[in-house]
């Protein structure tokens, strides 16, 4: 199965960009968020994120933003971020 990584770096003022990057989700997609998309992990935007797939939060992002309560989400390191790469067919960046 072709799985694909879609990174989001745009906070959730920027709908436009979640909006494309939720109608390109397939089954078996992977998320990323980061930089300033850590911001959907508030529970204010969280419910603007799909349910059913796999969401990754960037820690050192998470961290910078001085943000420690990613509920439901699994937070990644640097190392993880790249092993996540190495194991889907593609990276699609949204920014």
């Amino acid at each position: 199965m072709n799985r694909s990584l879609h990174t989001l770096n745009t906070p959730p003022s920027d709908s436009d960009t979640l909006s494309h990057c939720l109608m390109a989700l397939s089954e078996g997609d992977e998320l990323l968020l980061i930089e300033d998309a850590v911001y959907f992990t508030l529970p204010a935007h969280r419910h603007k994120l799909p349910s059913g797939v796999p969401i990754h939060a960037l820690a050192v992002d998470l961290q910078a933003r001085g943000l420690t309560n990613a509920t439901d989400i699994s937070i990644i390191s640097d190392p993880e971020f790249v092993n996540l790469t190495l194991h889907c067919n593609r990276v699609v960046s949204w920014f």
